[in-house]
């Protein structure tokens, strides 16, 4: 599976913050298919689904089940972080590109209530909030035949069906689109930086 220096790398990355730090270093990846953990290595660049990848494979190296949560948006890009629990509770791990949609301690009680947290900070382009729902922690290890830490293949695929599996409801589409807009102060903290080629047009 992994070659000693991969491996060895990925040990390297030894806590939560430490991977974040690196997806947070990475140059977003505006295209649309998804490389494996090994190829983002390689390449120095990632989107939210590749950079979660890398995430849950380091963190399973720490001995944490590989978990990620979908969460699905309105009228925006949908979004997938990748979740762990320790004694203080649920927290993330999530490349992003944008300033407010990246990793969480791990002091909420629930993945419910780490997900709402993301809530007030999910919006488009235009400052409309969008974060619909939410799926259950989805264990990676059920993807085991796309062989996603190490493949060559595209796993666009993979990351797509996540939206096969049951989701939670936060709010409905005509809810989100009678919230009023977010200040235009957060609005431009929250793409400060961003890969105008990779941002939703809404």
């Amino acid at each position: 599976m992994w070659t000693t220096s991969e491996r060895k790398f990925l040990k390297s990355l030894s806590t939560p913050y430490k991977i974040q730090r690196y997806l947070d270093e990475l140059i977003y990846n505006p295209v649309s298919e998804a490389c494996s953990p090994r190829y983002v290595m390689m390449s120095g660049d990632g989107h939210c689904l590749e950079g979660g990848l890398l995430a849950a494979a380091a963190l399973e190296l720490q001995g944490h089940p590989p978990l990620m949560v979908d969460l699905v948006a309105h009228n925006d890009d949908h979004h997938v972080i990748t979740v762990y629990k320790t004694k203080t509770g649920w927290g993330s791990i999530s490349k992003s590109n944008t300033t407010l949609l990246r990793g969480r301690e791990p002091f909420h009680k629930s993945v419910r209530e780490l997900v709402m947290s993301y809530f007030p900070f999910y919006f488009n382009t235009k400052g409309q909030l969008s974060l619909e729902s939410f799926s259950g922690p989805i264990n990676l290890n059920r993807f085991n035949h796309w062989h996603w830490r190490t493949s060559d293949e595209n796993l666009e695929e993979m990351g797509m069906s996540f939206s096969d599996l049951p989701h939670f409801t936060i709010a409905g589409k005509r809810t989100l689109d009678r919230l009023p807009k977010v200040k235009d102060q957060l609005i431009e903290a929250c793409f400060l930086g961003a890969d105008q080629n990779g941002l939703y047009q809404a």
